[in-house]
């Protein structure tokens, strides 16, 4: 007869690796803006304004003494961590080894920190002066309209990225050189609005239609980074709203429904970190041998001018 007790030594068997739930990204803007160290609590970016020449009127005159303008940026370090504990009995009777994506999961936490230092930096009030105490923010004159191009819609369309890209042309900004380059944040929506936009030519059509399909990542002089982390602008339409909930995503706080998708030019943002992002997995003596997987950044960005930034204001309302 069979032992009617035989299920007790039935095996439960456990995926090899744990599912990755999806969540937000913050890796979207590394490579993409000035990336230095930083070993103090602040550190501080000298800067040289411009100086013209006059016109030669007479013969030994006295020489000229020409005014130049020197300025200063101040970026500020923000340390972030993130830590979870696995107890030992629990990590034998899970069979399986969960620490590389307990890992993965703070690498991305403090990724999507990092993206948010990032545009803090880039639309937040700039630091500067002697003592970087006096607070720059963009205004009206770094805004594209919310309406520009079309008047049945106020969302994205090519006539926003032809004036951003005139914003910047008019601000003198050389776009030949590499440091310049020029890169676009917005929404999934944004991106769909594009490729529906019935002014666009044929052969834009087909560019955009691979920017879509992710064949491509630039159109127009633009860079384009897809991120559902884009603030929203305030109130006033002259900046952004720059509140993110517990979980890293946007709060629309001043309920504008309006993106503040941004561009930006390389040069135009500094990002400084140290400690870069690092991890370390142990047995802690103090908890009875438990394990422990703990991650830190410290990290910390700076427009360095406001002309080298521009927001373009996007609405989501539905139609």
């Amino acid at each position: 007869m069979a032992s009617t007790s035989i299920s007790t030594s039935f095996v439960k068997q456990y995926y090899s690796t744990l599912h990755m739930l999806l969540e937000l990204k913050g890796y979207m803007f590394a490579g993409k803006r000035i990336e230095e160290s930083i070993n103090g609590e602040e550190k501080y970016y000298d800067q040289l304004g411009s100086i013209y020449a006059s016109e030669v009127t007479q013969q030994f005159a006295d020489s000229p003494e020409s005014d130049i303008t020197h300025a200063r940026r101040r970026v500020v370090a923000t340390p972030y961590d993130v830590g979870i504990g696995l107890d030992k009995f629990d990590k034998v009777q899970e069979l399986i080894n969960p620490e590389s994506g307990y890992v993965q999961r703070q690498v991305s936490a403090l990724q999507r920190k990092s993206a948010i230092e990032f545009m803090n930096g880039v639309l937040g009030a700039a630091g500067t002066g002697k003592a970087g105490t006096t607070e720059v923010n963009l205004g009206a004159a770094n805004v594209i309209s919310v309406s520009a191009g079309d008047t049945a819609s106020t969302g994205m369309n090519l006539v926003k990225l032809q004036e951003t890209l005139q914003y910047f042309e008019e601000n003198n900004l050389p776009l030949d050189d590499p440091m310049n380059k020029l890169y676009f944040a917005w929404g999934p929506q944004q991106k769909k609005e594009l490729l529906e936009q019935e002014k666009v030519t044929s052969a834009d059509y087909a560019t955009i239609k691979a920017l879509v399909n992710g064949q491509i990542n630039s159109f127009y002089g633009f860079e384009f980074v897809t991120s559902n982390m884009i603030p929203y602008v305030n109130t006033a339409g002259t900046g952004a709203n720059l509140d993110w909930s517990a979980t890293d995503t946007p709060t629309d706080t001043d309920t504008t429904d309006v993106r503040a998708c941004f561009a930006w030019a390389k040069s135009g943002v500094v990002q400084v970190t140290n400690p870069n992002l690092s991890t370390d997995v142990s047995q802690r003596k103090d908890k009875s041998n438990n394990w422990y997987s703990y991650s830190c950044l410290r990290t910390g960005a700076v427009r360095m001018e406001e002309e080298k930034v521009a927001i373009v204001p996007c609405d989501q309302s539905p139609a």
